[in-house]
């Protein structure tokens, strides 16, 4: 990675070795308010990103757990070797799955996770990610006497007791977030288990289908055809006439707002105004730091950004709505490292309608230019300062 060729201030030393995450640029650009000016323009950062207080908890206990096992020494009872398995990704970010994987942590697959009793043991630990597993599986592990560490997120753990509360009250549950998402699949195992009705809508047309079709009164046949059995687990619309609304913490908060008026407006056109009041549940479950970091993205994006790097992984859903809502304010580029920067003229990045790209003259030639940098909630600063120097490298 370049040198940086101007630096910002720094108030003296730290001591970063008990924290792998962390990066002095990235603290260095903070003390100066989130600004690094440079000979050919700045670099700004929104006032908050990075890390939220979930993720900030579950990679220190996935941490503790690996270091309660280095103390061990690796065995167990009779000298066996203990595994620390990770059921999936302990967050959506590369780097830090592979940070781990390189501390010796077992991260198992999607199929494997469904039958952890071929690959865990009563003497090894088992780790459930930020989004939590699947219930059957939960009690599969507790069967198998393993120890457990938890670092399920406390607001995805709220969305699955208001969904189980609004289940056994006879409402079916319209999720709003992306089928396909650790943290819904888990949602929607966990109502199923408890015989409860789930929807997923993935996007608003998604949810102006579901609202048609309870203005209408359609044909099961049709409910059918525009909703997969990956998106819902019941027949026809009926359970969904009793609604519970709630959302994917990490889903964009202003189309969660828009999802529950449509669905308002429908049940309003459909039933009347007093019955749609009393067959409707509303739960703004995006999670706060998800809204933060929403808010702050676009007020930076909104104040002369030239151009914006958002930084993180791609399969992580938080930092894929803060490049939406960078690209509808300014030319945006999504990557995962500062590896994709490959020179001032050519950068590799992510669009996900279309899939990754490289893209050419993607750094305005004129100076000075203003870089905004984003990064998601499960963005480590490690990474994020990398990126800083490698785009300081080109106005310096």
């Amino acid at each position: 990675m370049g040198r940086m060729t101007a630096n910002p201030p720094h108030q003296g030393p730290r001591d970063d070795e008990r924290d792998p995450f962390s990066s002095p640029v990235v603290d260095r650009v903070r003390e100066t308010g989130n600004v690094w000016n440079l000979p050919g323009g700045q670099i700004r950062l929104p006032e908050v990103f990075g890390f939220c207080r979930g993720v900030k908890r579950a990679l220190t206990m996935l941490q503790q757990a690996v270091a309660e096992l280095a103390r061990q020494g690796g065995s167990g009872t009779g000298g066996k070797k203990l595994k620390l398995m990770l059921l999936g990704q302990i967050i959506h970010n590369p780097w830090v799955n592979c940070y781990f994987e390189n501390l010796g942590v077992k991260i198992l697959s999607r199929e494997q996770i469904e039958n952890p009793g071929k690959y865990i043991t009563a003497d090894d630990c088992a780790v459930i990610p930020a989004f939590g597993v699947k219930l059957p599986v939960e009690r599969q592990l507790k069967a198998i006497g393993c120890r457990i560490v938890d670092t399920s997120c406390g607001d995805v753990r709220r969305l699955w007791s208001w969904t189980d509360r609004a289940s056994a009250d006879g409402y079916g549950v319209l999720i709003f977030g992306r089928a396909d998402h650790d943290e819904t699949v888990v949602t929607k195992s966990r109502l199923e288990a408890s015989g409860g009705r789930y929807l997923v809508a993935g996007n608003l047309d998604q949810t102006r289908r579901f609202c048609e079709l309870i203005t209408r009164r359609r044909d099961p046949g049709e409910f059918a055809r525009l909703f997969s059995p990956r998106a819902t687990n019941s027949p026809d619309l009926q359970p969904f006439e009793r609604l519970a609304q709630v959302s994917q913490t990490t889903m964009l908060h202003d189309e969660t707002m828009a999802v529950r008026e449509l669905v308002r407006q429908a049940f309003v056109e459909r039933f009347g105004p007093d019955q749609a009041g009393e067959r409707l549940l509303f739960q703004p479950t995006v999670c706060r730091a998800t809204q933060a970091r929403q808010t702050a993205a676009v007020e930076l994006c909104r104040h002369g950004c030239d151009l914006v790097v958002v930084v993180g992984g791609f399969g992580s859903s938080n930092t894929r709505h803060l490049y939406e809502l960078a690209r509808g304010l300014a030319p945006a580029w999504f990557i995962e490292t500062a590896d994709a920067i490959h020179s001032r003229r050519e950068i590799e990045t992510f669009d996900p309608a279309i899939g990754p790209r490289t893209v050419t003259d993607w750094l305005p030639a004129g100076r000075p230019i203003t870089i905004g940098v984003l990064a998601g909630a499960s963005s480590p600063e490690i990474v994020v300062g990398q990126v800083l120097e490698r785009l300081a490298t080109f106005l310096g």
